[in-house]
């Protein structure tokens, strides 16, 4: 019935053989036929030692296995039978090494994607003393206005379920302020922080907001319809 033909792939031991026969001989595992798999086993064994290749022990160990687990199902029945069926161990060693084997499998791919990803040792942030700051707008102000940024963000990441794990440093940070400033002298707030996505990145462009009303290289107002505006001298 079946017409296959083993080839000479590496494995890791007679286990891992025998999973291969069972994939590609599309053989139901809970239900092996003993004379089949042994067969397509035993060739492989005899393509080894036909190539010259040092056949492990392992391997003799299982085919004798398989061989005596072949011989007991061509044994008539007896009426009363304790033994069970003789591949049950067979199948058990076979279901176990298949979990080891998908575990490893995910480990793998695991630490794959985890080479993937670069990180940066934390950045002392140096803290803004706001109260030495003459600002035109109430600190609560600018504190609610980051709450509704906020608000805005966790908004956006519900409906679109995406994850960010990209950062933004300082440096950036201040480049992206500049950048936002190279367009026009003077934008709201919403403006500012339009673009950015990420509770990190807006928390980083906020903190270089503060510095920057500090030292003077942009002043904060308010318009006539309580937009809150920043705006850098030209």
């Amino acid at each position: 019935m079946f017409d296959y033909k083993v080839k000479l792939d590496v494995f890791q031991g007679p286990l891992d053989l025998l999973l291969y026969l069972i994939k590609e001989l599309e053989i139901d595992i809970y239900d092996i036929p003993m004379k089949v798999l042994s067969k397509q086993y035993m060739d492989y064994i005899a393509s080894m030692k036909a190539l010259e290749i040092n056949v492990a022990s392992e391997y003799l160990v299982m085919a004798s296995e398989l061989l005596k687990i072949k011989s007991k199902m061509l044994l008539p029945e007896p009426p009363i039978s304790d033994e069970g069926d003789p591949r049950d161990e067979l199948v058990g060693q076979l279901l176990e090494y298949q979990n080891y084997k998908a575990y490893a499998e995910s480990l793998e791919s695991l630490m794959a994607s985890q080479s993937k990803i670069m990180t940066k040792a934390p950045q002392e942030m140096q803290e803004i003393d706001i109260a030495s700051s003459t600002l035109n707008v109430d600190i609560q102000d600018l504190i609610h206005a980051f709450n509704k940024m906020e608000q805005r963000i966790k908004m956006k990441e519900e409906a679109s379920f995406v994850i960010h794990r990209d950062t933004m440093s300082h440096e950036e940070a201040s480049d992206y302020l500049n950048r936002q400033f190279n367009y026009k002298h003077q934008m709201s707030l919403h403006e500012v922080f339009e673009t950015l996505e990420g509770r990190h990145r807006i928390v980083t462009v906020f903190i270089v907001v503060l510095e920057h009303i500090k030292n003077h290289v942009i002043t904060i107002g308010r318009r006539d319809d309580d937009t809150i505006v920043l705006e850098r001298p030209a």
